[in-house]
């Protein structure tokens, strides 16, 4: 198979110093465990710094903050910690005192979709200080493409808005061909479901708000971003597959077959709604009932406006997934490897790949496989999410 890895000067040149100045800060702000004088208060942090966190399938990025938020709050209150303290906590003013203050400082490095996973970086303490480096740094991804169909959010968990053939992409190496006009810097249009903000909202709220909103009705300013190196691939590493890959052909699958099962349930309920307004013997009186529900029915819709993205219909033990035995992709499918900059839309990227190739694409799956200096391999599983590990990992980075 012929594979074409296209790399600019940069990525040799400026990656190793930017892990360099990222270790060296990292050992600046990193604090290890050390005994503690038994008659001082048991401290917050047993560890401040930075940690790879590995995102499982359908989590957000804010629910991994959260859960992780939550472990070592309750280690630090195990451990005998009190806010009371904390003589920082007396002196917040009284508009700071309305809004819930976080018992320990927990965030992310740059957000992971939820039919994303991978490596997600952590900062803990002082550690949070340093996340600003993390969304403009290094990052390489794993992401799995598939020709003749476009969604509105640009991967599997959309709705299909575009088709296209894509016959006449008869192998890897017709892509392959195109590989060059991406490399360097280059300008992208971000997805419409993207947190860039527009005359002040971000666009998943226009998106939600308004569900026939296109991208082409909106002026999505583009975004300059560089990529580094791109690399297309016919199969999947296992340790890539091992991290959760989104097989997108049985995900629309599934969903349409739960989508289909929904609107029957809903017609059955309509028909059963309709025969008991029948049998209520009055037709005016069976007027009024129906017309008293759509009233209601419009208050609740006019109390809010906005509409939430719909729940997931699954979790990380049962999102289709591909399987380290099927690692191999074939027309209309392939894998793209990247290595860009901050600020890159990997959704974008594919989109516009598929432009190229007279025909339209989609992200089906995405893998974080590195950012800065924190690769997969040593990202941190839910299986070993405690407080004692977490910690742990902090101190070998230091």
């Amino acid at each position: 198979m012929n594979i074409c890895f296209l790399q600019t000067a940069r990525a040799f040149i400026t990656t190793p110093t930017r892990i360099t100045q990222t270790q060296q800060l990292l050992k600046m702000t990193s604090t290890s465990t050390s005994p503690v004088d038994s008659t001082s208060p048991p401290p917050l942090y047993l560890a401040e710094g930075l940690v790879a966190i590995h995102k499982p399938l359908t989590w957000t990025s804010n629910d991994v903050v959260s859960y992780i938020r939550g472990i070592l709050e309750r280690d630090a209150k195990d451990r005998g910690y009190s806010k009371d303290q904390d003589n920082s906590s007396n002196n917040n003013n009284k508009k700071r005192n309305r809004r819930k203050k976080q018992m320990m400082k927990v965030g992310h490095g740059g957000t992971l979709d939820p039919l994303a996973s991978g490596v997600l970086v952590l900062g803990i303490g002082k550690g949070t200080t340093l996340l600003q480096d993390y969304l403009q740094g290094d990052k390489h991804y794993t992401a799995s493409c598939h020709l003749g169909y476009q969604t509105d959010t640009l991967d599997a968990e959309g709705k299909i808005v575009k088709e296209a053939p894509y016959d006449h992409i008869k192998n890897i190496a017709a892509v392959e061909k195109i590989i060059p006009k991406f490399m360097g810097k280059i300008e992208q249009i971000p997805p419409m479901y993207s947190a860039i903000r527009v005359d002040g909202k971000r666009l998943y709220e226009i998106a939600r708000t308004d569900p026939e909103t296109n991208a082409e009705e909106v002026e999505i300013p583009k975004r300059e971003v560089e990529i580094y190196g791109l690399q297309v691939k016919s199969n999947l590493e296992k340790d890539v597959i091992m991290s959760g890959v989104v097989d997108g052909p049985m995900y629309r699958e599934k969903v349409q077959a739960i989508e289909e099962a929904e609107a029957a349930k809903a017609k059955e309920a309509a028909a059963s709604t309709t025969e008991a307004i029948k049998d209520e013997g009055n037709d005016s009186g069976g007027a009024e009932v129906e017309e008293s529900k759509r009233k209601k029915k419009r208050r609740r819709g006019g109390r809010n406006n906005k509409q939430k993205k719909a729940k997931s219909p699954f979790n990380e033990l049962t999102v289709p997934s591909i399987q380290p035995d099927n690692n191999t992709l074939v027309m209309p499918q392939f894998a793209l490897n990247i290595q860009c900059g901050g600020g890159t839309y990997i959704r974008s990227l594919v989109r516009d790949i598929g432009y190229e190739l007279d025909t339209v694409a989609t992200m089906t799956g995405l893998v974080r496989t590195k950012q800065g200096p924190f690769l997969l391999e040593n990202a941190l599983t839910k299986d070993n999410w405690t407080a004692e590990k977490i910690y742990d990992a902090v101190q070998k980075i230091s």
